[in-house]
């Protein structure tokens, strides 16, 4: 992966990712499936399909986003966007074109994938032709919508409050819309609209989206049963329109929208309900959206909870939601009916929306890996990587990483390539489960003095090639009460470190000390001889033993 990152000292750095290790497999099978007969140029539009533009638009964001973070090009993208016009209507966009005044929720919501798409080819290549239909959408599709956010149904006595996995149209219309079963969609559209906005900065288009959002904002999320994928995919809009505008009560929004998702919509494996008090099954496109959400939570106040959450997500919630194909699918809503996690036999893979999501996410944790800003260069996140940096002054930076995280807290960087007499700061995370000073850090197999601040050791120095850093902490278990305030029935959850423990015949009272560790991040009890191992591992399983796949991940824990 190549970009260029902009400081606020508007310094361009040209940064480089590889990812090896854990993400780099996990990318890679992600990648593989979505190359498969389903997600083809000749397969992927629709022509009678209640969802206009969301599976074109998903799969298209997926490629785009793993060719930008593997460097490996898409075998089928070029020839989706050269086909893209030949499905469309005539005012340029997917499905039915309705008379003024009249909006399909699921029309809108589709379009917000395919908005997504086209900004991030636009915005990585500047092609004209995903410009075009940028351009074409906001102006036929979106600016038309403008006003009618107002009277959009949210009531529930106005509303079809149950509804299958793939969402479908309640088959009425109230007022001027045509709702759909996954209550709360119409605002995924602030997801690409607040990127078309990014891209175009069209005065009308910044007016609808305030409209949106200020209806948004006074929804009962929790009393309505919104989607979480809705009202998750609605945040990060609401959190990139104040990237655009930086007004303080967006971030502040964004922020309350993460904090109720956590207390009554996650799952204790860093999971979701699909819709808020109904914990049906989980849905990795919006596990995905939380990941994001939390990264960039992160990002904008410099809080390590929120990246330690994205971690938690992605190392938990995510990766047992990856099939062993690649694809991903929905699982069972751990902690919210019961003390069990497995996946869902009727939803084992969900390729019609969460296998592509899924392949997004992962590309950008790859993205994630590294930061370059000035002469700083941070890793929130560890993994077998190689990562470079060029700085417009001609200095350069280039560092080999292998790591055993998160199964072990070992990381070491060697400097492969190092320009420019100005020292590099370099920002390596420390767990805030291990505390601070029990991190030890060696340049060139000697302890060095550090410092610590925002979660981070911090050391600057002019790097030379050859220098190697050592960076070592702990990873012991812990137990930790439920996060969802819905969850305290079932007893708390076991940890190593930032993985989730299950354990399949484990009975629910666990004595800690009767644990032995017994291999990276594995532990069996001494006293019922059950294993308790992470989340992470149904992609190395037959397709039929994930599906039988069940564990207990909360316990009634004694010392």
């Amino acid at each position: 992966m190549t970009s260029k990152e902009t400081t606020s000292k508007e310094t361009t750095v040209d940064v480089s990712i590889k990812a090896a290790g854990y993400l780099g497999a996990r990318s890679a099978l992600s990648y593989d499936r979505l190359e498969q007969g389903e997600y083809r140029a000749d397969t992927i539009f629709k022509k009678a399909y209640s969802w206009p533009g969301d599976w074109e638009g998903r799969i298209m964001l997926a490629l785009a986003m793993l060719e930008r973070a593997t460097g490996r090009q898409p075998l089928y993208l070029e020839e989706m966007l050269d086909a893209v016009g030949g499905h469309l209507n005539e005012k340029g966009y997917f499905g039915n074109m309705y008379p003024a005044g009249e909006l399909d929720e699921q029309q809108l919501s589709g379009h917000s994938w395919f908005l997504r798409a086209m900004c991030e080819i636009y915005e990585t290549n500047g092609d004209g032709r995903a410009l075009h239909h940028i351009q074409n959408i906001v102006r036929e599709l979106l600016l038309p919508a403008a006003g009618y956010y107002r009277t959009y149904p949210v009531e529930r006595n106005g509303r079809v409050l149950e509804g299958e996995a793939i969402g479908e149209p309640t088959g009425e219309r109230i007022g001027s819309w045509y709702p759909s079963t996954d209550v709360g969609c119409a605002f995924i559209l602030l997801d690409g609209a607040t990127h078309a906005y990014r891209v175009l900065r069209c005065p009308e288009l910044r007016e609808l989206i305030d409209e949106m959002i200020d209806v948004f904002q006074a929804i009962d999320w929790t009393g309505q049963s919104f989607q979480t994928h809705a009202t998750l995919s609605a945040a990060r809009g609401i959190l990139r329109h104040y990237e655009s505008t930086e007004e303080p009560a967006l971030l502040r929004l964004a922020l309350s929208i993460y904090g109720l998702y956590v207390r009554e919509g996650m799952t204790e494996n860093y999971a979701n309900y699909n819709w808020f008090g109904r914990p049906e099954w989980t849905e990795p496109c919006a596990v995905v959206d939380s990941f994001l959400l939390a990264k960039a939570l992160w990002k904008h106040t410099g809080e390590i909870r929120y990246l330690e959450d994205a971690q938690s997500i992605l190392y938990n919630g995510l990766s047992y939601g990856q099939r062993p194909n690649g694809g991903f699918g929905c699982d069972c809503c751990a902690g919210a009916k019961d003390a069990y996690l497995s996946p869902r036999r009727d939803l084992f893979e969900a390729y019609w929306c969460c296998s592509m999501r899924g392949g997004d996410g992962l590309a950008q944790a790859v993205l994630s890996l590294y930061a370059a800003e000035d002469r700083t260069v941070t890793l929130p996140l560890y993994n077998d990587s190689a990562f470079s940096a060029d700085w417009a002054d001609g200095g350069r930076l280039s560092l080999e990483q292998k790591t055993a995280y998160p199964f072990e807290g070992n990381v070491r960087l060697r400097v492969n390539e190092a320009c420019g007499a100005a020292a590099v700061r370099l920002r390596l995370y420390v767990p805030s489960w291990c505390g601070e000073r029990e991190a030890e850090l060696l340049v060139n197999g000697r302890p060095v003095a550090y410092s610590i601040a925002d979660g981070f050791a911090v050391l600057t120095r002019v790097w030379l090639a050859g220098d190697t850093i050592e960076f070592r902490f702990p990873v012991t278990l812990r137990a930790e009460a439920p996060r969802n305030d819905r969850h305290g029935g079932y007893g708390r959850v076991i940890r190593h470190g930032v993985l989730v423990l299950g354990a399949a015949g484990s009975g629910a009272r666990v004595h800690l000390a009767a644990l032995r560790h017994i291999g990276p991040a594995v532990y069996k009890s001494e006293e019922d001889g059950a294993v308790f191992a992470p989340l992470t591992e149904l992609t190395g399983m037959s397709e039929s033993d994930a599906m039988e796949d069940r564990r207990r991940v909360l316990f009634e824990i004694h010392a």
